[in-house]
């Protein structure tokens, strides 16, 4: 089974589906008995969905309520999938 840091280096091409079949596998493994990761994993997934609410309308503004490092994570997230 993977380390914590182990699944931490392959996370997020686990999240976005870039991994062979055997590590996709055991990566899923890992997240099934890890609950500190599992949460990771949940929190990272709802990062990126506000995200993208956030930025549906590229044009709208930002609302002040949005924390200034979900601003920037979207977008850095948004710059690595493009």
């Amino acid at each position: 089974m993977l380390s914590c840091r182990e699944f931490d280096q392959f996370m997020l091409d686990y999240l976005e589906g870039g991994l062979p079949v055997w590590r996709k596998f055991l990566c899923w493994m890992h997240v099934t008995m890890c609950r500190e990761c599992a949460e990771f994993v949940r929190q990272y997934r709802r990062t990126v969905e506000l995200g993208r609410e956030a930025f549906d309308a590229p044009d709208a503004p930002v609302p002040d309520s949005v924390p200034e490092e979900l601003v920037e994570a979207a977008l850095a997230h948004r710059r690595r999938s493009s």
